[in-house]
């Protein structure tokens, strides 16, 4: 099979490793990346008794394009969430996929618990359990650090730090911590470093040597050199090189969409002083995935409260870790971002709860007494605490580590309306009370709110941002297909978004790979499954349905307060019809439920056996 590695199936608890070939159907139906996460975790989704239960199954998958085609740095980890209780999924870049296709296997399946803290160690088609109970405790900066000293600098690691051993809902996964040459990155967002940690498994580390086998060499060189060339004659290029997804806060900002004060406002008063421009004028570095002609992560130093390093900061975190809390400048937002990636926490939901413990204090719902301190915009020493906090689950911070859902049910006294979130995962860094698409978008998520998998705000800007037509149902369907189509290829997404690339490009380079010809509008068809295959599982696990596909009251109630945008709220009327639309052209019925006919068309008959009871 061309294009393809193994895959390897780990048992924690029998501490058994099997290793065998990944099937026709997998491989040609399924893609690879979030695909596979999705499809292994429904074959699993009956044994699987709770998201931090050793029954979870962890998939840590590569795509057919990783480490072979220009911007194929791009590996998921999927697993039920401990977050929201449906499947989740965690895209990174780096080069963990790079390494893990050179080992021959592309696919790691990772069930129960060690008996003692261990890593796993895959190298050249082999996989071994290690015991290593001296990194538990330790920060996730200081286990890459011990296990590089141990396997070089040509390995990747993926550690989890103290959060993801303490099951803070929200705990990430770091990948590459310690060298200058390699991106840093994490699979952030739905707790994926809780399953990693309720499974006692600290690190994963990854080394190859070998190649994958590519069906028609030739063609995949001219593909990515027609492809390369498109990147360097874009004329956002110079400027993504520069600033990375930095850029975006100038744009957020002047599009009256950045997050300030917790979703109250739109505009930042201290915008500049953490934009693109602001970051070019510090930092030290910058570094690309494998892969990649783009160095998009750029890394800036801090000196802070007696702690001086650096780190990669990229738009959503300088959004949520900035705007959002009130902080008003790079190295401030550095150092948060430093203490959240080295205790292992996701930067967009800590930012999110953070900013909504501000804003309790700034009603007077929350007082020093709850907390232990004061809490108030902007203060970098008390984020520094609050992160502490969540991480070790200590004092508030304990009913910090379990997202703002369940924090807002515990706070009570109204403070529900402004917890923002979609299914329990928090909204990511697009104000959308203007933007009815992009509302959309984060109201239907597969796995809750999240921008990655539909980036339509930029419609909304394009056609109009206060309409509710068709239209723009259709542009985030489409963007939901097209945008998890690259997770499953293994392949970045910001080509396409941010330089413009002809997608038809990474059909041609599966076709080149695989040496089986395919369309992108064949690939798109097969993201579709993927989507409802999610959506099924959701209904299974959790009855989702209309009333989830709901977004914070504050959407439709609560104003932009300044600005063009002035007066703007989400009409509940318009959106709930704008819902409807999206259950019609998808093939659901009015409750959000795939019928049986869509399944079955989209080749899911067992979904439809499972979902309907026939």
């Amino acid at each position: 099979m061309y294009g393809y590695g193994k895959i390897a199936e780990i048992d924690l608890s029998e501490d058994r490793i099997q290793i065998r070939n990944i099937d026709d159907y997998m491989a040609y139906e399924w893609i690879g990346g979030r695909g596979w996460t999705s499809y292994i975790i429904f074959k699993e989704l009956d044994k699987i008794k709770d998201a931090l239960d050793p029954s979870n199954v962890l998939v840590v998958a590569a795509g057919p394009l990783t480490g072979v085609f220009i911007s194929g740095g791009k590996t998921s980890f999927g697993a039920l969430s401990p977050q929201t209780g449906i499947y989740g999924d965690s895209n990174v870049g780096g080069f963990i996929g790079y390494r893990l296709r050179k080992t021959g296997i592309d696919c790691l399946v990772i069930r129960g618990r060690a008996q003692v803290p261990s890593y796993l160690y895959v190298e050249d088609g082999r996989v071994e359990i290690i015991e290593a109970p001296e990194l538990w405790g330790l920060k996730s900066s200081e286990v890459d650090g011990k296990l590089r000293e141990k396997y070089g600098e040509e390995c990747s690691i993926a550690s989890i730090g103290v959060a993801g051993e303490k099951l803070v809902s929200y705990a990430c996964i770091n990948v590459d911590w310690n060298l200058r040459k390699y991106r840093h990155g994490q699979a952030g967002r739905t707790g994926m470093g809780a399953v990693m940690g309720s499974k006692n498994l600290k690190a994963i580390v990854v080394k190859g040597t070998g190649e994958v086998k590519i069906a028609d060499p030739d063609r995949l060189r001219e593909v990515s050199r027609k492809l390369q060339k498109q990147v360097l004659e874009s004329p956002t290029y110079d400027l993504w090189r520069r600033q990375g997804t930095m850029l975006t806060i100038e744009w957020s900002n002047n599009a009256e969409a950045l997050p300030v004060y917790n979703f109250q406002k739109t505009r930042y008063e201290y915008a500049d002083d953490i934009s693109g421009y602001a970051l070019e004028k510090i930092k030290i570095y910058s570094r690309p995935c494998s892969n990649c002609i783009v160095p998009c992560e750029h890394v800036v130093p801090f000196r802070i409260m007696g702690r001086e390093g650096a780190i990669g900061v990229e738009y959503e975190t300088a959004a949520m870790l900035g705007s959002n809390i009130g902080l008003r400048n790079l190295e401030e937002i550095a150092y948060a971002n430093y203490l959240c990636d080295d205790y292992g926490i996701d930067t967009i939901t800590a930012g999110s709860v953070i900013a909504f413990v501000m804003e309790c204090f700034q009603r007077g719902i929350l007082s020093e007494r709850d907390v232990g301190f004061k809490v108030n915009w902007g203060d970098i020493e008390a984020v520094a605490k609050l992160i502490e906090m969540i991480a070790k689950r200590e004092g508030f911070g304990e009913y910090m580590a379990q997202g703002v859902k369940k924090l807002a049910e515990k706070i009570g006294k109204g403070s529900e309306r402004f917890a923002m979130h979609v299914k329990g995962l928090e909204i990511s860094a697009y104000d959308h009370r203007a933007a009815p698409a992009m509302a959309l978008s984060y109201a239907t998520c597969d796995i809750g709110a999240h921008h990655n998998r539909s980036w339509a705000i930029t419609y909304d800007l394009q056609v109009g941002r206060y309409s509710y037509g068709e239209d723009k149902v259709d542009r985030v369907i489409y963007l939901q297909h097209i945008r998890p189509l690259f997770d499953m290829l293994g392949v970045c997404r910001l080509y396409w978004v941010e330089l413009g690339i002809d997608p038809n490009f990474y059909a041609e380079a599966y076709s080149a790979v695989t040496g089986r010809e395919v369309t992108l509008e064949e690939l798109l068809k097969k993201s579709e499954r993927v989507w409802n295959l999610n959506r099924v599982m959701a209904i299974i696990r959790k009855n989702i349905g209309m009333k989830d596909d709901m977004l914070p009251e504050r959407d439709f109630v609560d104003a932009v307060p300044e600005g063009s945008t002035k007066g703007s709220v989400l009409s509940r009327e318009k959106f709930i019809e704008m819902l409807k639309t999206y259950y019609r052209k998808r093939g659901w019925d009015e409750n959000g439920w795939p019928t049986k006919e869509k399944l079955i068309e989209l080749g899911l008959e067992e979904a439809a056996k499972k979902l309907y009871r026939t």
